[in-house]
C-alpha cells in the first residue's frame, strides 16, 4: 500500500476542509465586505473564470496515462495557475486553490487501487458536471440573485468600480460570480464528503 493509499481518508477529509474554508471566503464576502475587499472580490471572481479551466484537469489527471499526465498536462496546468496567480493579489486564495488542485492531481504521482481511481473518476466528472450545469442557472437567474452585502453602493465607495480593468458578467455584477462560488464549492464538499465511504469495484 502507497502513501496515497495509506493516507486516502486524510487527504479526501482535508480536502472536503479547503473547500468549506474556500467557500466561506465567498459567502463572508457576498454578505458582509469590507472596505478593503475590492480587490479579493476581484480575485475570487477570478478564481471562478479560473476553475473553468481547472476543473478539467480532475477528470484528464484520473483518465490519461502516467507519463502524458507527468509530462504533459502538470507542467501545462501548472503554468496556468502560475498566470492565474500574476493577476490576483491575495496569495491566500491561490495558495488554497492550488491544495485543491494537488488533492486532484495527486493520483497523477502513484499507482493506486481501482476502487479509488474509479472514486477520483467519479469525483472530478462530478465537480465538472456540477459547474457547467450551476453556470447555467446562476447566470439564468442573475437578476433574482440577492446582492447583500455587493451592492451598487459598496462597489462604488470601496473603489471597485474604479479599480477594474475589464468587463463581464463576472466582473461588471460581481455578486454572481461570489454566490457562484459560494454554491459550488459548498456543494463539492457535500458531493466529496458522500463520496468518501462509497463503495466502488475493486475489480
Amino acid at each position: 500500500m502507497n502513501i496515497l493509499e495509506k493516507y486516502d481518508k486524510p487527504f479526501e477529509y482535508g480536502g472536503i476542509v479547503i473547500k468549506l474554508l474556500i467557500a466561506y471566503q465567498f459567502y463572508t464576502l457576498w454578505t458582509a465586505p469590507n472596505l478593503s475587499d475590492a480587490t479579493k472580490i476581484s480575485d475570487l471572481a477570478i478564481l471562478m473564470a479560473f476553475e473553468f479551466i481547472m476543473v478539467h484537469s480532475g477528470v484528464f489527471m484520473a483518465v490519461m496515462p502516467k507519463k502524458i499526465t507527468l509530462y504533459v498536462l502538470v507542467p501545462l496546468y501548472a503554468l496556468f495557475a502560475f498566470v492565474f496567480n500574476l493577476s490576483v493579489s491575495n496569495n491566500t486564495i491561490i495558495l488554497l486553490y492550488l491544495m485543491v488542485v494537488f488533492n486532484r492531481m495527486r493520483f497523477a504521482f502513484s499507482d493506486v487501487s481501482k476502487a479509488i481511481k474509479q472514486r477520483a473518476i467519479f469525483t472530478s466528472v462530478s465537480a465538472a458536471f456540477i459547474y457547467f450545469v450551476l453556470i447555467f442557472v446562476v447566470l439564468f437567474s442573475m437578476d433574482y440573485l440577492p446582492e447583500l452585502g455587493l451592492n451598487a453602493n459598496f462597489l462604488e465607495v470601496s473603489g471597485y468600480n474604479k479599480a477594474k480593468t475589464s468587463g463581464g458578467v463576472f466582473i461588471d455584477t460581481p455578486h454572481v460570480a461570489i454566490v457562484f462560488g459560494f454554491i459550488y464549492y459548498s456543494i463539492l464538499a457535500i458531493v466529496e464528503a458522500l463520496l468518501i465511504n462509497k463503495g466502488f469495484s475493486k475489480k
